[in-house]
């Protein structure tokens, strides 16, 4: 159900949003608010298992802890700021360079000019006590210019570093942007970059392009029964055995809650069906168990749907194609490969 389907679910929801601002004493700005709301709706599994993860631990969430979660989970411009931000500094110690070789400039011509009236002053009859004048002060430019020479080179050390630093931040911004929180593998905004470029590619290339679908079964049940905590575990294990069962340009993502995608270029739909039987047997294989207290939580299944590229299609209508597929696994007893076919009930395990 949607936030919007029912009046009288939105109304509860508001009204416990409200009254979480007045318990942590938060004014009901529409920032609070709004992550209150959709914390109770648990329309976002990540944003209320971290925000219960931060109250466990730390008692209540401070306020600039809140605004990173705002900014984490609702501001979608995170990277756009950070780019922001590295321009201004960038325009701002460019500027501070550009000052300074202009002052290094002026300095060079003073010097230059002193030289030239040095050299004239050469060819006139000079006393050794004019000479001793002369090159005194041709000595004293000498050590201002270079004086000057060795502040400019240690500002221009210093804004190389600066550059270094702020290129260094944007690299961990891209990367932060792309990666999924809870599991470390790319996420939703990863797998929609990357799916546009593989299907270009496979056009350019007249290569097939593959894309499976991969839902945890009974993953809510689970989660409900055995608590959020052994929930984040069973998602790390499966994003784990998905890096480990792929390889080359293959890439595995994180769609959603409980759902990943993988983008399989130069891949058929026969060898599709093959990498995803070896991940759904590899996951099945492998037990869920606390160690700290010795439980044995059992195994999981996973139920997946692969469909190929078809040239020139909108890389949604893939998508489309191969969530169609999963939930003909799901349909006819989970724990299974359905690939597309005129029949895509049948499985393909």
């Amino acid at each position: 159900m949607g936030l919007g389907d029912s009046l009288e679910w939105a109304s509860q929801l508001a009204a416990q949003a409200f009254e979480r601002l007045a318990k942590e004493r938060m004014p009901p700005s529409p920032e609070n608010y709004t992550l209150w709301y959709v914390y109770y709706s648990g329309e976002n599994p990540d944003l209320t298992r971290t925000v219960d993860v931060i109250i466990r631990e730390e008692g209540k969430i401070s306020p600039s802890k809140f605004e990173d979660l705002f900014r984490r989970f609702f501001s979608f411009d995170a990277e756009a700021q950070v780019v922001r931000e590295a321009g201004e500094r960038t325009q701002s110690a460019l500027t501070r360079v550009l000052d300074m070789l202009s002052a290094a400039g002026a300095d060079a011509g003073r010097y230059k000019d002193a030289l030239s009236e040095f050299r004239i002053g050469l060819d006139e009859p000079v006393t050794i006590d004019q000479m001793r004048v002369m090159i005194g002060e041709i000595a004293a430019e000498t050590r201002v210019i270079a004086d000057e020479h060795a502040k400019l080179q240690g500002h221009l050390s210093e804004t190389s570093k600066q550059l270094a630093a702020m290129r260094a931040r944007l690299q961990t911004a891209r990367r932060e942007a792309m990666t999924d929180g809870l599991t470390g593998i790319n996420n939703r905004k990863a797998f929609d970059e990357t799916l546009a470029v593989a299907a270009q590619d496979a056009v350019h290339q007249n290569e097939p392009m593959c894309l499976l679908m991969v839902d945890i079964d009974h993953f809510k049940k689970f989660n409900d029964t055995h608590g959020h905590l052994v929930g984040d575990h069973v998602l790390k294990l499966v994003a784990r055995v998905l890096t480990e069962c792929i390889k080359g340009r293959d890439t595995a993502a994180r769609y959603g809650g409980e759902e990943f995608g993988i983008i399989l270029p130069q891949t058929s739909l026969t060898n599709a069906v093959v990498v995803a039987n070896h991940i759904r047997t590899t996951v099945g294989s492998r037990q869920i168990i606390n160690r700290a207290r010795n439980e044995n939580f059992g195994n999981i299944t996973l139920s997946i749907g692969a469909a190929q590229y078809r040239q020139g299609e909108p890389p949604a209508d893939l998508v489309q194609r191969a969530d169609a597929a999963l939930y003909s696994a799901k349909r006819t007893g989970r724990n299974r490969v359905c690939a597309e076919s005129a029949e895509t009930d049948r499985p393909a395990s």
